[in-house]
């Protein structure tokens, strides 16, 4: 993924609306398990921030959760805001238009990696979060498409993927930006893929086709496509299939840690699941 630039992010996801219920499986499949993860969470929130909410897939299922809160849908793209229901705000994760401790949970899916500084997006949140507050959020891991920017490399297209931050280094920006007793975990999905073409299509749709964005090359045109295209073929498995890589990082933690909260520390995915579940998932 190359670097955010807001103003393509907000004219890609605008186009992309019409048709993003239909291909945010991704987007879809990562919030069950967040929405999951909150059932064992012990917060009465009176306000809920949905930042970075799109049309407001989370939207029914946070007031199931929690039916006395008001849930605000925060999204910098007013197409897919029009796409959603119930309260909806406009405005920039990095410059809410909220007041200061106006919410006790915020909650994001896959939208902090589209920050150029995420560390002032974490300033926000904690900003309108009150006490005591939780955040919880997932976005994109380093290891991300590396798939395609492999193949992209060899066109001499060079992408730049330092927002995208691994657990590690995310805790330390959550405990700079206020938050305490942060909870990181990470996981993997391995998303076969015949050709690039479908690839690019996929990204296009549900309004990540930025992640394409061309850097510079002394190729040009036709000729560096089909450079991209013949580097990500020679990836196949013996399937048939290129396994593109799709990384998510999970965190959470407090404005004022509910007492007898252990110190910070690092849980696999799959232990959270275990110990809520019973089973893995």
């Amino acid at each position: 993924m190359a670097r955010p630039r807001p103003r393509r992010v907000r004219r890609a996801f605008d186009r992309a609306a019409a048709d993003f219920a239909r291909h945010d499986f991704l987007h879809a499949e990562i919030r069950r398990r967040m929405l999951e993860q909150l059932e064992w969470v012990r917060i009465d929130p009176a306000c809920i921030v949905d930042a970075g909410a799109g049309p407001g897939g989370a939207r029914d299922e946070l007031l199931r959760r929690f039916p006395e809160a008001r849930v605000l849908s925060l999204d910098s793209s007013l197409g897919m805001l029009r796409a959603g229901t119930g309260q909806r705000i406009c405005g920039d994760m990095q410059q809410m238009p909220l007041a200061d401790g106006c919410a006790q949970l915020l909650f994001s899916n896959l939208a902090l990696h589209w920050c150029p500084a995420i560390g002032a997006a974490l300033a926000e949140f904690r900003r309108v979060l009150d006490s005591p507050g939780l955040v919880f959020f997932s976005m994109f891991g380093p290891d991300t498409l590396k798939e395609l920017r492999r193949a992209r490399g060899g066109a001499g297209l060079v992408d730049d993927p330092e927002t995208l931050l691994d657990m590690h280094h995310l805790g330390d920006a959550l405990v700079q930006a206020g938050f305490a007793d942060p909870v990181m975990s990470a996981e993997r999905f391995p998303v076969p893929y015949a050709d690039y073409a479908t690839l690019e299509g996929d990204l296009r749709r549900c309004g990540a086709g930025l992640a394409m964005m061309s850097g510079s090359s002394g190729l040009t045109g036709r000729r560096r496509r089909r450079v991209v295209e013949e580097a990500f073929a020679a990836q196949r498995g013996g399937d048939g299939m290129v396994a593109v890589s799709i990384e998510v990082v999970y965190g959470q933690a407090w404005i004022a840690p509910p007492k007898g909260r252990r110190e910070p520390t690092e849980v696999p995915l799959e232990e959270i699941s275990l110990r809520s579940t019973g089973k893995r998932p």
